[in-house]
């Protein structure tokens, strides 16, 4: 591979658990992150590079093998990382909306994630240089904005690696006009311990049936891990919104997710939640002929209703899991906390 050249290995103190390669764009190789994961993985190969696309970008890789065993590219972000939200999601009427993209790929393997549709590659990409990111942003922040910093990834589910999180939580304290979504399903609320809460920023756990998490959410945490999570932000003192988004449509859809709202609340105060969140899976066309094309899951061979490029469940049972699931959880929250995602008309 033109470009590539492999280093020894750091000093031996540690076996590495992920990630067994690294590779490192060369001008990225001083940057300050690159160093601090360098040392995290100091049994990983490092492997320097001139660009990530040499890796991330080659012809005929397997996304299912990759799942197995992910690399890490380290890598210089040249274009913008914000981009505007998406129909997909909600903006929450904040005036403007954004998502980052610092990260390419993801830690976790769902099967119904759009992101095999989207990358050529499973394995993972980080542009180190955030600092960047901010000085894009500034100039929106003269208004009410909000900020989605993990749409294309799972910044929580690698923090102790990458420290995004903390470097958004610092950059978000002095500009008050900004607020943060921060999405995962990770059970890691550790890095943010000792973080004192900002009330413009928002923790958003996403949640499924554990039946749900076995079939289709490889390598996530247990249901009762993301749990104790969440106990363990609101007590610190955190927002925390929870969604139960994608739903995926199953024979055992009218008891798997009724029961898992009262789980929720069974564990977790209901007052101390500020929405919970609502949304059947859906998926943009082009992305959903990517995953069938990979065969490997039920779930990209439902026979969805497509339109405006959008593919989603028949309008019928978009309504039953909707209708189903905000009259339970009705008995838990007021109608103002509860939000739906549903196509529009």
């Amino acid at each position: 591979m033109k470009g590539v050249r492999c280093l020894k290995p750091l000093s031996p103190t540690s076996p590495p658990k992920l990630y067994s390669h690294l590779y490192v764009e060369k001008r990225v190789l001083n940057h300050p992150q690159t160093r601090f994961i360098m040392e995290k993985f100091d049994r990983s190969a490092i492997v320097l590079i001139d660009h990530y696309k040499e890796v991330f970008n080659r012809p005929n890789q397997s996304f299912a093998a990759q799942s197995d065993s992910k690399k890490l590219i380290l890598a210089h972000k040249d274009g913008k990382f914000l981009h505007e939200g998406s129909q997909y999601s909600d903006g929450f009427e904040h005036p403007q909306f954004f998502y980052a993209s610092s990260i390419m790929g993801c830690l976790y393997d769902c099967d119904y994630c759009y992101l095999q549709g989207l990358y050529p590659s499973a394995n993972t990409v980080l542009f180190v240089n955030l600092e960047d990111a901010f000085e894009q942003l500034l100039p929106y922040l003269d208004k009410d904005t909000l900020i989605a910093t993990s749409y294309d990834t799972d910044t929580l589910a690698i923090e102790s690696l990458t420290r995004q999180t903390l470097l958004w939580l610092e950059f978000a304290e002095n500009q008050k006009n900004l607020h943060l979504e921060i999405r995962t399903k990770s059970a890691n609320f550790k890095p943010l311990k000792k973080m004192k809460p900002n009330q413009r920023v928002i923790l958003a756990w996403t949640l499924s049936p554990q039946k749900i998490i076995d079939r289709y959410e490889h390598a996530t945490p247990s249901l009762a891990q993301r749990l104790r999570a969440i106990k363990e932000a609101v007590e610190a003192g955190w927002n925390v919104r929870v969604c139960i988004d994608p739903v995926i449509y199953t024979d055992a859809f009218e008891t798997l997710y009724p029961d898992l709202i009262d789980i929720l609340f069974h564990h977790i105060d209901p007052s101390t939640i500020t929405h919970l969140t609502l949304g059947s899976f859906r998926m943009s066309t082009p992305h959903l002929r990517a995953l069938k094309k990979l065969h490997r899951s039920d779930v990209a061979f439902y026979p969805y209703e497509v339109s405006d490029d959008m593919a989603t469940y028949p309008e019928t049972i978009e309504s039953t899991i909707l209708e189903t699931l905000v009259a339970k959880a009705r008995t838990y929250l007021n109608e103002e906390r509860i939000r739906t995602w549903q196509r529009q008309s």
